[in-house]
Order: structure tokens, then sequence, then C-alpha cells
């Protein structure tokens, strides 16, 4: 026994580092299984060489003893070749099987208890193949193997009860252990693959940043080449206007893709940008999904006018989002002109842009004076609109 057990414990300590959790428990309850079927042995042979104790069947105890050591080397054999069997119902049926028999064999041998602590073995194989079920099954089976002989009143009724409590709560405990150790060992997994995606998308990240940075100084810088050079077409000046916004819209992403106010206002900017010939640079903060289709309409209006009248080759649309209210403001550096003059016979800002926003319930304030450029500020409180 003394040989055994450094061995078993060996073979358990590598299960365990290895990280598998049922390949350490298929490994704790073939140990024990080889461990009690030990202990049993020594336990018969002191019974059938003592001269102390009687024994009426003498052929009964060393045939449990037979019987046990066989079935554990084919149980250990068996785990070793094709664990998967450890949890099939025969495998279960026949390890219970024998344990109830360790524990009437003294009766039946007419001598005295000697199956020690191997009865339990049968039921760690049903609790580890079957959960809390397999725990039910095993206590079932041992308490009533336990009290045969208080109904064969072969033994006392005190103490044989004794013995079927003791089955319940190892039981018991042995299923409260393995639940412990299953539910967290099925944490660990979860958190190794949340940080093994955390790390994927880290390293796509990094990646897509690395990209980013190169075509931001090549690419990038080209097609804004082409943009501003002067001999260009007005065609390919546009092109390289596309090109740019598709390629910063993927490199740097603006929208989250939830068809609220951010996602909104870059595709107003995108479509403004290619009905007005002219570049138009959005910088948006915060996002909503409130009604929001007032301020856009008024800013698509704002920024389209500044396209075409301000003489400029870039606008500058900023917008920003709370709880609370929708900002937008549209700016340029072009030619600027009075508001006071204007606001009142332009159609498009009276109308399309004060107008609108009143309805609303928000509010328009224009910046703008003759050679000094243009911003018209734009705020909606969300409750208005």
């Amino acid at each position: 026994m003394a040989a055994a057990a450094p061995v078993t414990l060996g073979v358990m300590n590598q299960a365990i580092r290895s990280g598998d959790l049922e390949s350490t428990l298929r490994w704790i309850v073939t140990g024990y299984r080889v461990f009690a079927a030990i202990w049993l042995s020594i336990l018969g042979l002191v019974v059938l060489g003592s001269s102390t104790t009687e024994v009426d069947r003498p052929a009964v105890v060393a045939a449990t003893i037979g019987l046990v050591v066989l079935w554990a080397a084919a149980a250990t054999a068996i785990r070793v070749a094709r664990p998967e069997i450890l949890s099939t119902w025969w495998f279960v049926g026949i390890d219970l099987a024998i344990s109830a028999w360790t524990v009437v064999a003294g009766t039946v041998a007419g001598t005295i208890q000697f199956a020690g602590g191997y009865p339990l073995s049968g039921a760690l194989a049903a609790i580890y193949a079957f959960g809390v079920g397999g725990g039910v099954v095993g206590a079932v089976v041992l308490t009533a193997a336990g009290l045969i002989p208080v109904v064969s009143r072969a033994q006392s009724f005190s103490q044989e009860v004794a013995n079927a409590l003791a089955f319940l709560f190892s039981v018991a405990a042995a299923v409260g252990v393995a639940a412990v150790l299953r539910a967290s060992d099925r944490r660990r997994v979860e958190a190794e693959a949340a940080l093994e995606v955390e790390r994927t998308e880290r390293i796509r990240a990094e990646e897509h940043a690395e990209v980013a940075a190169h075509l931001h100084d090549s690419v990038l810088q080209t097609l804004a080449l082409i943009e501003r050079d002067a001999n260009a077409t007005p065609d390919i000046r546009g092109l390289a206007r596309h090109q740019e916004r598709e390629l910063r819209s993927w490199l740097f992403p603006t929208t989250n893709g939830d068809g609220g106010f951010r996602e909104a206002l870059v595709a107003m900017c995108s479509d403004v940008e290619d009905l007005g010939g002219v570049k138009v640079e959005a910088v948006v903060v915060g996002d909503t999904a409130g009604s929001v289709d007032p301020i856009l309409r008024a800013a698509r209006e704002a920024t389209l006018n500044a396209c075409k009248h301000a003489g400029v080759e870039l606008v500058s649309v900023y917008g920003e989002a709370s709880e609370e209210e929708v900002l937008v403001f549209v700016k340029d550096r072009g030619i600027g002109f009075d508001p006071t003059a204007v606001a009142a016979s332009r159609h498009g800002i009276r109308d399309s842009i004060v107008g609108r926003m009143e309805r609303h319930g928000g509010t328009v304030e224009i910046v703008s004076s003759p050679g000094a450029g243009t911003e018209i500020r734009l705020r909606l409180p969300l409750g208005a609109a």
C-alpha cells in the first residue's frame, strides 16, 4: 500500500498540472478505487489471518478481495485506454454493484465488516459520470446495501444506521466538491476565452493602426495633393476626394453602425461633398438615437450653402450629441457675408435653416462678416424635437 499510494498521487498531480479538470477528476476516482482496493485487501487478510476473529465462510472474504483487486485493475486500464467509458451507465452500474457487495460481504461471510472505505469508490464514479443524479443513485444503492444487515439482524441497528448515515454524508460532500470544482473550471474557461478574444482584438487593432499609419503617410497624402493640384480636372479632383473619404472611413471609422446621429451626420457630409465638389470634413462627438432629422436637414442646407457660395476648398462640420441636446457647427473660411442683410432675403437661410430649427424648438446663430468666413451654429434640444 505504501508503494502504490505515491504512484497514484504522482499521476494525479501530473493531471492537475495539465489543467484538465475532467482528466483530474477521472484520476481522482481511479486513484481512490486503487487505494481503497488495497485498503480492503489488507483488512480482509487481517480478518482471515486473525485468531480472534471468527469467519464462517472464509472463501467469501477471499473472493471479495480477488473481485475488488481485479476490478480496480480493469477500471484503471479502462481509464488509460478508453476514458470515455467511465461516463457510461453500465460501467457505473458494475462499480456500484461491486461497492454494494463489499458492504454486505462481511455479513455473508459471517464475520466483521472489512470493506473499509471501498464502497465510496462506486459513488464517486457515479458522481463523476452523472453529477448530482449519479450521487443520488450512489447514495441510495449504498444506503440500501448498508441496511441489509439490519433487516437480516446480522448486525446491530445502531451500527448499521451509523454506517448508512456515513455513506449519505460522504456522498453529499463529494457531490458538493465536484460541483464546485466544475463550476470554478467553467468560469476559468470562460475567462480564458474572454482573454483570448481581447488579445485577438488587440492584435487586430495594432495591425490596423500600423496599416493606417502607413497609408496615411503615403496614399492619403497623394490623394490630398491631387485634390489641390490646379492642373487636375474637376472630375479627377472629385474622384480623389471620393477615394480619400472612403479610405479615411475605413482607416479611422467614425460610425458605430446603429443608425444614430453620428452615422447620419457623417453620411450627410459625404453626400454634400459629392454634390458640392468641395471637401467636407466632419468631426462628431457623442451619439444619440433620438429624433435629430430637423437639425440634420438644417445642417445639410448650411453645408451646401458653404460649398456653393463661400469660395473655399474645405468646409468643417462639427457635431456633438448628449442626452439633452444636439449641436452642429458648420464653418468655412470663405468670403463671408452680412447675416442681417442676407438672412431676410435668402430663401435657403430663412426657411430651410432658421425656420426649420425654430419650428422644432431649436435655435440658430450665424456668425459671419464679409471676408472673415462664416460659422452657423445649430442647437436642438432633444425633448423639443
